[in-house]
């Protein structure tokens, strides 16, 4: 009965075989990376596989380090509610990385993702590149071929599937630590059961990662710029309760919704509240502006409402002026964007490199090289300083200056750097960064410019083990 056992209850595709592996994960990612089919021992390997805080990692109330790269296309049902119970009881977050594929049951234990967040509630931490592919579908009874079962045997087969499709849907209704939501929402499940086989339902656009809080990485946002935050308003009002179906487009000039910046507003990072109001039948109403952290950055948060919706963002009274900005919600970066953009425009694949023809003028930004605004290789080293370069709180010159890294020197950085959305050339910046991303033609002048001016940086940990920012201007990544 055990080899029926490990036939049963599968989400996969056919022709798979060979059971999954948990190996060695992905530096400034995840610590470990489980790859191929789920099988029946993968949440006790999992289990038994050491996890340790990696050098760099200095917050020790954080534990959004520990984290499962994932890149498989399914298995068994059993098997995957086994690694997602792993998860939950170790607070272990799941990534799937650009390239990576996480379908069928492996899209379900993807959603368990969670991280320890010393003395405070525990947070969901599940996030995706945009270049990767995460497709859900219902779950299948899937028996070997070229076997006669016995009567008694099937019967066992579908009294174990019932089982195991009643621990998925108590699983999936578990309340997140963080948040009065369950791990994988009503709509997401009906959504899935709409494909099996060889079909999938994906996480493909900012409006599918956006309503059910998957986060992304590895592109460059947005912020809050005026199309931002008129998307930002539609996208965080209805998000909570379904998918954005009925999204105005931002048009400059247009007149369905008026944006006003406020100042004076002493309890926002830069003294400014953005107040935006939509007129008609698709009437929101939203509040945006900068909170500052601890390390001296700053996070976009809203509060608002959509009336017709009878659905809001942020606490309750928080347009009053009654709550402070720091407990209204903050803005994920996908936010700023349209909830019909495909996930994969916002980190198209890199075009072809092709000799350019000397005859044929000057070279386009394609054939020049990689991005200036992705750090590839996640590595960075000080360069054009006489001495140092300084490690500050945050991303202006103005912040304190924590440690300094010297002429030379090699650090570890994120693929994708924070920008300052207060310097005065910030949008234009942004659009040139994002032609660069996408291999499209841009002034190079122009962008290193901006990165000339400080707009750019990178957080890293420097020689004394402090945590800061960098400005890209001192570094060659």
């Amino acid at each position: 009965m055990s080899r029926l056992f490990a036939c049963l209850i599968a989400l996969i595709l056919p022709g798979l075989a060979s059971a999954a592996e948990i190996g060695p994960g992905k530096p400034g990612l995840c610590q470990l990376t489980l790859t191929g089919e789920i099988m029946p021992g993968d949440a006790r390997e999992l289990s038994q596989a050491g996890m340790d805080r990696p050098d760099d990692w200095q917050d020790f109330q954080d534990g959004r380090w520990k984290a499962l790269c994932l890149d498989s296309p399914g298995g068994s049902l059993a098997a995957g509610l086994e690694l997602a119970q792993v998860l939950l009881d170790n607070r272990i977050g799941t990534v799937v990385d650009e390239g990576a594929e996480c379908l069928s049951v492996c899209a379900l234990v993807f959603m368990f993702g969670t991280a320890a967040q010393h003395e405070i509630l525990p947070v969901t931490n599940r996030r995706m590149h945009p270049r990767a592919r995460l497709g859900f579908h219902q779950p299948e009874l899937t028996l070997e071929r070229d076997r006669d079962y016995s009567p008694v045997e099937v019967e066992a087969a579908f009294d174990l599937a019932i089982q195991a499709t009643l621990r998925l849907l108590a699983l999936a209704a578990r309340p997140r630590p963080e948040v009065p939501r369950p791990f994988v929402d009503g709509d997401l499940m009906e959504a899935m059961l709409q494909y099996k086989g060889a079909e999938f339902y994906e996480i493909d656009t900012v409006n599918k990662a956006g309503r059910w809080e998957i986060a992304l990485y590895g592109f460059p946002e947005r912020g809050p710029t005026e199309e931002g935050q008129f998307y930002a308003c539609q996208n965080m009002t209805t998000w909570n309760a379904r998918l954005e179906r009925d999204q105005i487009p931002y048009e400059p000039d247009g007149y369905s919704a008026t944006i006003t910046t406020e100042e004076g507003h002493e309890s926002f990072a830069d003294g400014r509240r953005t107040a935006i109001s939509f007129a008609g039948m698709m009437t929101y109403d939203c509040a945006i502006g900068l909170v500052a952290q601890p390390n001296g950055a700053t996070v976009p948060v809203i509060c608002g409402f959509r009336e017709s919706q009878s659905t809001r963002v942020g606490p309750e009274g928080c347009l009053g002026g009654g709550v402070p900005p720091d407990r209204w919600r903050p803005i994920p970066p996908l936010a700023f964007f349209a909830a019909d953009t495909p996930l994969a425009e916002l980190a198209p694949a890199p075009k072809p490199q092709t000799a350019p023809d000397a005859a044929a003028g000057p070279v386009p930004a394609e054939s020049a090289g990689p991005s200036p605004c992705i750090a590839e290789s996640r590595i960075a080293r000080v360069v054009d300083v006489q001495n140092y370069t300084s490690l500050r709180e945050g991303i202006t010159h103005e912040s304190e200056r924590i440690d300094e890294l010297p002429l030379g020197s090699v650090y570890t950085v994120p693929e994708a750097p924070v920008v300052d959305w207060t310097h005065p050339e910030a949008e234009a910046c942004a659009a040139l960064c994002r032609a660069a991303d996408a291999a499209e033609s841009y002034d190079e002048d122009k962008l290193a410019a901006c990165i000339e001016s400080n707009w750019m940086w990178f957080e890293l940990t420097g020689p004394s083990g402090r945590r800061g920012f960098a400005s890209a201007r001192y570094l060659d990544y």
